[in-house]
């Protein structure tokens, strides 16, 4: 029975082959079908490597963009914070007048916790003999002194801060300390005339500020037995300043 079936694919075989080689019809299908999947097997096996290829290549460029984006992804941390300390840096720092003894400092931390009015400062400059007069936006805020050798501002508000001061257009004088709220005018004499409206700067008699720097205006005018008093709102309360400029005292000239 094998040796039949044996026999059988053996002549189907040779028939073919003899058809092949003598009919050019069969033939040509046939080899046109074999060329035909041999076409579709180098086409397919192509796709195949371009795909792979494709997806390597891609895989690739996505593991290099990642670790460019590792890469800068701090720089551009950096690159904010620096633009965001600019910003604050140019609407911090507007003064109408420059002097080339004006020192920009920068805060570094308050004094103690839940004292706004007293900050230590970064502050290269720092000459510890002297007491210097703190600007912010161009107005008056405070004074600078050494503590334990280190640059602290005290700002306006602060009882320990008193200045010397005109008052108005007849230049009224007077001198000016903190009370944590407002601030106050005392020592303003009898005869001066000083009225609500007013407008406060410095006389530059204190050793500290030169004169004419903005402090506030006049609220209320209290009078006293011996000396009259002024309650002064300041034009700017920088509690929560970064930049400020710091004045020499050294210098002894005027902003008018």
């Amino acid at each position: 029975m094998i040796k039949s079936k044996l026999l059988f694919l053996l002549l189907v075989t040779l028939l073919l082959l003899v058809s092949i080689k003598l009919v050019p019809s069969f033939r040509d299908k046939v080899l046109g079908f074999s060329n035909n999947i041999k076409i579709a097997y180098v086409t397919s096996s192509d796709n195949i490597k371009n795909k792979y290829n494709a997806y390597i290549n891609q895989a690739k460029k996505i593991e290099e963009l990642e670790k460019e984006v590792k890469e800068l992804e701090p720089k551009a941390l950096i690159s904010n914070s620096l633009s965001l300390k600019l910003k604050k840096l140019l609407k911090e720092t507007n003064l109408n007048y420059h002097h080339e003894s004006l020192y920009l400092v920068r805060t570094i931390s308050f004094e103690k916790l839940g004292n706004y009015t007293k900050l230590w400062l970064d502050f290269k400059d720092f000459d510890k003999n002297k007491i210097y007069g703190l600007l912010y936006k161009g107005y008056v805020a405070g004074i600078v002194k050494q503590q334990d050798n280190l640059p602290l501002a005290i700002l306006e508000l602060d009882p320990e801060v008193a200045l010397s001061v005109y008052i108005g257009d007849f230049k009224a004088q007077g001198v000016i300390f903190g009370n944590n709220t407002n601030l106050i005018i005392k020592y303003i004499q009898k005869t001066s005339i000083v009225k609500v409206g007013d407008e406060v700067v410095t006389s530059g008699k204190d050793g500290i500020f030169i004169e004419g720097v903005k402090i506030g205006r006049v609220m209320e005018v209290r009078e006293k037995e011996l000396y009259n008093e002024a309650v002064v709102k300041p034009y700017i309360i920088p509690t929560k300043a970064t930049y400020f400029y710091a004045i020499d005292p050294d210098i002894k000239t005027s902003i008018n």
